[in-house]
């Protein structure tokens, strides 16, 4: 596998199939307790993606720093509890700031040095989301779902949500602070953060949309990079293609 090496205002963004690699080659670089988390699920398909998530990281920060990918010291501490599942945060001197996000059968690692980076990919869901809606949408952003026809609000549901958890992951606190409390501009138009409970001005998180293939929906955000130009690169081609910055 070959890994392109970020640069200065650069955001990097690798795509993979966690159907693609024998799980014996995936662990092979993880760490014990990344081992053990992998355990836990009681699911092949989720532990596929976890296993395909930890060496995609491993793999591609290795690059950037010059060492094995069992070498990469990869911290998962959560700030509210003793688990191992917090954000990942790489420990080394060259500030190298990681986000990674799975769905179905794509699993995304986006690398920066510009600043925290979040990235979230979804699957277009196949069934009807106004009970989602509900729970994780603001009333401004219900009324501008429901002017899209029955047909049309799967993905722009999905539009929508990518871009609060991916800002969420970027600052590290997910999904313990409310979707419903953030806002985001509409499916259709240009995506930006509004508003939302944190100290961190809307107008520092700059998001840009991903090319996750048909049925897929993702976005990154990255706090405090200006005009961060994103290079995705999806290991079933190896073919990298270079988004222009905004």
């Amino acid at each position: 596998m070959i890994v392109t090496v970020v640069g200065t205002g650069e955001c990097h963004v690798w795509w993979a199939d966690p159907e693609d690699r024998p799980t014996e080659s995936l662990m092979a670089v993880l760490s014990d307790r990344e081992l053990e988390r992998a355990a836990r699920f009681r699911r092949d398909a989720d532990r596929r993606r976890f296993l395909t998530g930890s060496w995609l990281l491993r793999t591609t920060c290795a690059a950037q720093l010059g060492i094995r990918p069992e070498d990469v010291v990869v911290d998962r501490a959560c700030p509210d509890c003793d688990r191992y599942h917090g954000k990942p945060q790489i420990r080394a001197e060259l500030p190298l700031h990681c986000s990674v996000s799975h769905s179905g059968e794509r699993v995304v690692v986006a690398l920066t040095t510009e600043g925290p980076v979040g990235v979230d990919v979804e699957a277009v869901p196949a069934t009807p989301v106004e009970e989602l809606a509900r729970g994780a949408l603001t009333p401004r952003e219900r009324a501008a779902l429901e002017a899209f026809p029955p047909a049309g609000r799967y993905e722009a549901f999905t539009k929508v949500w990518v871009r609060k958890e991916a800002a969420l992951k970027a600052t590290g606190h997910g999904l313990r602070i409310s979707p419903n409390k953030v806002e985001v501009s509409g499916p259709e138009e240009e995506p930006e953060l509004l508003s939302w409970p944190l100290d961190i001005p809307p107008a520092e998180v700059r998001f840009r949309r991903l090319s996750p293939g048909p049925g897929y929906v993702g976005a990154i955000a990255v706090i405090g990079g200006r005009g961060v130009q994103v290079v995705e690169t999806h290991l079933s081609t190896a073919r990298p293609v270079a988004v222009p910055a905004a």
